[in-house]
């Protein structure tokens, strides 16, 4: 808890005030106080008794808000005491310091920069964008020390309702994180439902799996690929091939840096920002991914990225690229699974890439879905690959599973090895 330190009476003693190995407290007279949290900002708050409990108000932050500003709006609050009302209903230093909004707008610049890696403006805004809809337009003018649990918890239920169910959970994750930092930075612990430290549970909808190809229809997808590098983009192609050999998440391949191989010891080592688990992660690269990147790297080994964008060669090429690559060759949604007009309009396109040399209809596959086929091949094949050993091929392992440095032995590194080099031996002559 933080200590309690002499009266401060001048605005210049307030200017010399150093911040200590923790957070400290400085009297200011009249249930004024000055909070000097460890990073050095200094926050004023009003401690004070209304209908027989102990609360506090937020006055704001010195320099924004100067001592003699915290003493006016000491006068105020006591004036509104006075007549027996509670003085959060109104803010004195700030009209909306006090209130859900102001403080989630301050969460999200702090969260913004919290991370290894800066968040975008475009991700700020999503997230702002989710808040707002979710929990701020129905309670963001209310006072922080008013939001009630319960407030927030139908709130989320009702988005739940309209089977959102990962919106959701991002705003029940996104408001727990949010109450996080004012607890932290604005010490209101005594004030906020701490109710709100611990997230909204919401119940997950049973996992869906991506739209997978069939491993028995990989020779045929596979002769699809070689035909679309004649008339396709020639880049996209060999990045599905990697996607195929690899079997890492899209996002992943197409964030891929030259920078992140190793040729002489045959790995890719994609860093922690780059993964959704946000632990590092190493790919065993067998000697037919090596062949695909020594292709790859005839057309973008000048560049950065392997995979950049035809628009803008400074960014990874996009998410739908390698998806409507597949579409036109015919592994598309087909116009009698939905009623959506897009839809039916790229059937009509590419209905006559949609059936196999048999006859049979293709069916839809994205590129997700190759890890899926990948997982279930390798669980099921008889080469007995340990489900754990496959597992952490596809990042799965959880968080509190592995603690400090990881040896290869922990990892199943030699296995992992040998299962990527009998992947990739399948994948080269289609006999799985």
């Amino acid at each position: 808890m933080p200590t309690e330190k002499p009266a401060i009476t001048t605005h210049k003693q307030v200017e010399a005030l150093k911040p200590g190995d923790k957070d400290e407290w400085y009297s200011i007279g009249s249930g004024l106080r000055l909070l000097v949290k460890k990073n050095g900002s200094k926050y004023w708050r009003l401690k004070y008794r209304f209908s027989g409990k102990q609360k506090t108000l937020a006055l704001g932050v010195f320099p924004d808000v100067s001592l003699k500003e915290a003493k006016d709006a000491t006068t105020r609050a006591k004036a509104k005491l006075a007549d027996g009302i509670d003085p959060t209903e109104k803010t004195f230093a700030n009209d909306n310091d006090n209130n859900l909004r102001f403080y989630a707008a301050k969460w999200l610049e702090y969260q913004s920069q919290a991370t290894a890696r800066a968040w975008s403006k475009s991700h700020k805004t999503r997230v702002w964008q989710r808040l707002e809809k979710g929990i701020l337009n129905k309670l963001g003018n209310k006072q922080i020390t008013d939001v009630r649990k319960e407030d927030v918890r139908r709130l989320i239920e009702s988005i739940q309702a309209k089977g959102h169910h990962e919106t959701a959970k991002r705003v029940a994750d996104d408001t727990q994180r949010l109450f996080e930092y004012v607890v932290d930075q604005y010490s209101l612990e005594d004030d906020v439902d701490i109710r709100l430290l611990r997230p909204v549970k919401v119940i997950s909808k049973a996992v869906v799996h991506r739209e997978a190809l069939d491993i028995n229809n990989l020779p045929f997808f596979l002769s699809d690929l070689a035909k679309y590098k004649e008339t396709g983009r020639e880049l996209t192609a060999l990045a599905i091939e990697l996607l195929i050999l690899t079997f890492v998440r899209s996002g992943e391949l197409r964030g891929a840096k030259w920078e992140e191989f190793d040729f002489d010891n045959k790995v890719w080592s994609i860093p922690a920002e780059r993964m959704k688990m946000k632990r590092p992660h190493d790919v065993p690269l067998s000697a037919q991914a090596l062949e695909v990147i020594k292709r790859i790297k005839r057309i973008t080994g000048h560049d950065e990225l392997l995979f950049p964008s035809e628009t803008k060669p400074d960014e990874p090429m996009s998410d739908n690229t390698m998806r409507q690559a597949m579409f036109k060759m015919g592994y598309f949604p087909k116009a009698k699974d939905t009623k959506d007009g897009k839809i039916a309009k790229t059937y009509l396109k590419y209905q006559d890439n949609a059936h196999y040399p048999d006859g049979r209809l293709k069916e839809k596959a994205v590129p997700h879905g190759f890890r899926t086929m990948a997982s279930s091949t390798l669980h099921e094949s008889d080469q007995k690959f340990r489900s754990d050993a496959i597992e952490r091929q596809l990042a799965h392992v959880e968080q509190n599973k592995v603690k400090g440095a990881y040896s290869h032995k922990a990892e199943y590194w030699d296995e992992r090895v040998e299962m990527m080099e009998w992947w990739g031996s399948q994948k080269n002559t289609a006999s799985f």
